[in-house]
């Protein structure tokens, strides 16, 4: 998002939530559109330029999920994804993120999650696991420092679980966890077809020698190409 307006379109099926998440987005300076439904969605989208999509999964017509994949579809540069749904679905869930969706939340939305999301969003989200580790906070500050937004999981449930949420960039965890932890986070990423990129660090090392990895991971990326 290299301009400074971020433009959001808003689909939800209910007139409530449209106009409210329009008015809050709007108090925070962002630029908002909305649609009724997906099938108004798609054609907005085919001829607008927008930044973030913030979409109900169940929709008339055409559905969130269906919206998100037909414009994959047509090879050409799709807004970040932030999908909503009121019932636990998670096959769709898996299904979103598998896609490259940002995020799928639970209803009620907490705005401030979404308005959070939207702004941390120009760096990748990074989740941090180190439960056992010494050097956690110090790690996470230096993180910060890179402009990374950095999540703390607490327990390894919290980890799958965000995982599940958020097309995490980036995960760094404990290599002295119990066998079974890691392998869930590998089956987890695995499953739902990310790209999560995984780091390993453990007591011994210290948070200079963690990040160490990391950045000289990220000057690959760069050398790729890639744009973190």
């Amino acid at each position: 998002m290299k301009n400074n307006i971020i433009k959001i379109l808003i689909v939800d099926d209910h007139p409530a939530v449209r106009s409210t998440m329009v008015d809050v987005l709007n108090e925070e300076g962002f630029q908002t559109d909305f649609a009724e439904d997906g099938d108004i969605a798609l054609q907005k989208c085919m001829v607008n330029t927008y930044n973030f999509v913030l979409i109900d999964v169940q929709m008339p017509k055409v559905n969130g999920i269906e919206v998100f994949r037909t414009l994959k579809e047509k090879n050409t540069p799709i807004p970040h994804f932030i999908f909503f749904s009121a019932y636990s679905l998670p096959e769709l869930k898996e299904e979103a993120i598998k896609l490259g969706c940002l995020a799928f939340l639970q209803k009620p939305i907490r705005i401030e999650r979404i308005i959070s999301l939207i702004k941390d969003y120009k760096s990748f989200p990074f989740l941090v696991y180190l439960n056992s580790c010494k050097q956690t906070d110090s790690i996470i500050e230096k993180l910060d420092s890179l402009g990374f937004h950095v999540v703390k999981a607490d327990s390894i449930d919290e980890t799958l679980i965000q995982l599940r949420q958020i097309n995490y960039k980036y995960l760094l965890f404990d290599s002295d966890w119990p066998g079974s932890e890691q392998e869930s986070i590998h089956t987890t990423i695995k499953s739902l077809q990310s790209n999560t990129n995984c780091f390993e660090t453990n007591e011994d090392e210290t948070a200079d020698e963690a990040l160490k990895k990391i950045e000289e991971h990220l000057h690959k990326e760069k050398a790729n190409n890639y744009h973190i």
